[in-house]
């Protein structure tokens, strides 16, 4: 287990220490973020989920965490923007407060970081958790910061539609098709060593992006807006 904490941390430490010499500036690794989230996570969860036995259990339990915690997002958002409102928060920021707080950043983060310490058990219950939260974001999460006067119910549909499906929800629901059908098997074995070379630089650019962002955005600075140190806490 420590060993593992200290290759999650190294890695931070590695990006934030490129960052520091320039190595890795704030714009480069906006575009390595952009790489990991729809070029090296799509191609672990494809493979990944492909290669886990699918039980009718299993199946249960992935749609039972996904309604869980889409379900826990809007209640918690909802208690955070009360608390917002209880603390004199601008009434114009309570709407974003309400998002930020109530999603959980599951993918960028959480499925690399499950993949160091639970392998792919628990990568499939995490990808419950990305597939709830996209649908979360263009869904509930579009209506909340939308003009309600303005914006249709047409207009929130067709952003729902735009950005849930992406492709982290595409490759969940490839990878599950693949491993219920168990048609994986019929896939080339060139085309799956691929992908998974592509999916095993997740979790090294993941962590090393955080470790840059850090350095970049100044973590003294965040000691400096209590208000966003207090909300942080409260989330936590």
């Amino acid at each position: 287990m420590y060993g593992q904490f200290f290759i999650l941390f190294g890695l931070i430490l590695v990006g934030y220490y490129c960052n520091k010499k320039g190595y890795l500036p704030l714009e480069t690794n906006k575009n390595v973020g952009h790489m990991v989230m729809r070029v090296t996570i799509p191609a672990m969860l494809i493979t990944t989920i492909a290669g886990i036995e699918i039980t009718d259990r299993v199946l249960k339990a992935f749609l039972f965490s996904a309604a869980g915690q889409a379900a826990m997002m809007v209640v918690f958002g909802f208690l955070m923007r009360q608390y917002g409102r209880k603390r004199g928060l601008d009434s114009r920021l309570l709407p974003m407060l309400d998002l930020t707080a109530g999603s959980l950043n599951t993918g960028f983060i959480g499925l690399p970081v499950t993949m160091i310490f639970f392998g792919q058990a628990g990568i499939i219950y995490m990808s419950a958790g990305v597939l709830a939260l996209n649908l979360y974001l263009w869904s509930y999460g579009v209506y909340l910061i939308s003009d309600k006067k303005a914006t249709g119910a047409a207009a929130i549909g067709k952003s729902f539609l735009q950005g849930a499906i992406n492709p982290n929800c595409i490759s969940i629901l490839l990878g599950l098709l693949l491993a219920v059908t168990h048609t994986a098997r019929f896939v080339p074995t060139v085309v799956l060593g691929f992908l998974t070379k592509v999916g095993d630089l997740s979790t090294p650019l993941s962590l090393i992006y955080i470790g840059a962002l850090a350095g970049g955005s100044g973590i003294v600075q965040l000691f400096k807006e209590k208000m966003a140190l207090e909300i942080s806490v409260v989330n936590v």
